[in-house]
């Protein structure tokens, strides 16, 4: 991705009304005027400190954005909350109210350096499971201009019971959500329906499902961007702890870094 440009960080909590918190960062290069929001949303078994974010967040301010990363609420329930509490903020419906509060909150200028920020040019950039609440969000928010699903962007999975164990309290309140949320959750209808630019990144060797999700989302809109990484997996190679950056990673950044810069020149 080139140069890099040490870009200052800060970091931000927005306390919630069920006593959780999300929280989060900011990264930004200081002065030459008001810049694009991207905001990253992390996977379902991730946090904003999980593998390459921190390097992304960092890589991506360098080239000229206001890059917000934070913690979905399920993961200071997990701290915190007990288990009721870690079930009830693990649902989709929750997920996309983390995403829509940090929204609301970058718009309003509600988390640091808002004054390098320009709320008008704002994309949200999903990995895994966040890929796909990324775009359902896409479809609900007026405020979000572009999006990004790095390997997700598939209709949400439905939990089971493994060799014959009852389900935890966390996978009823999933089961619960998408079945109360069925037409909502229709991922393919809402992308078919966006009328914002959608980049699309799917590693080549991640999972069957995801791959055969890409090919419907490709069939389903084929004017939007698709970028397929020949032999990168569902990580893009990345390890957790992070040792650094790898070929595919690379290639996922740049891509996403070039289709931001033709959304918002």
């Amino acid at each position: 991705m080139g140069t890099r440009t040490t870009a200052r960080l800060t970091p931000f909590r927005l306390e919630q009304p069920d006593g959780t918190a999300l929280e989060g960062e900011v990264r930004v290069v200081e002065g030459g005027g008001r810049k694009p929001v991207l905001i990253l949303g992390h996977g379902f078994r991730g946090h904003k400190d999980w593998s390459f974010w921190p390097d992304a967040a960092e890589r991506l301010a360098g080239r000229g954005y206001y890059t917000v990363t934070f913690n979905f609420a399920r993961i200071d329930a997990l701290k915190s909350g007990g288990e009721r509490k870690a079930a009830e903020t693990a649902t989709l419906s929750r997920e996309l109210e983390d995403w829509r509060a940090v929204v609301r909150a970058a718009v309003h200028g509600q988390i640091p350096l808002a004054a390098e920020a320009d709320p008008e040019r704002l994309a949200v950039l999903g990995h895994s499971r966040a890929g796909t609440s990324g775009l359902l969000l896409a479809g609900e928010l007026a405020e979000v201009k572009a999006a990004v699903v790095w390997n997700g962007g598939g209709a949400p999975i439905r939990p089971s019971a493994e060799d014959g164990r009852e389900l935890t309290p966390a996978q009823i309140a999933l089961i619960d959500d998408l079945d109360r949320n069925a037409e909502r959750f229709d991922v393919q209808r809402v992308f078919a329906g966006l009328n914002i630019p959608v980049l699309v990144v799917q590693g080549e060797a991640d999972s069957e499902r995801l791959l055969e999700q890409h090919r419907a989302l490709r069939e389903l809109a084929p004017h939007q961007s698709f970028v397929l990484i020949p032999g990168a997996d569902h990580r893009f190679g990345a390890a957790d702890p992070y040792t650094g950056t790898t070929p595919a990673l690379d290639i996922a950044l740049d891509e996403t870094a070039a289709f931001l810069k033709r959304v918002f020149r």
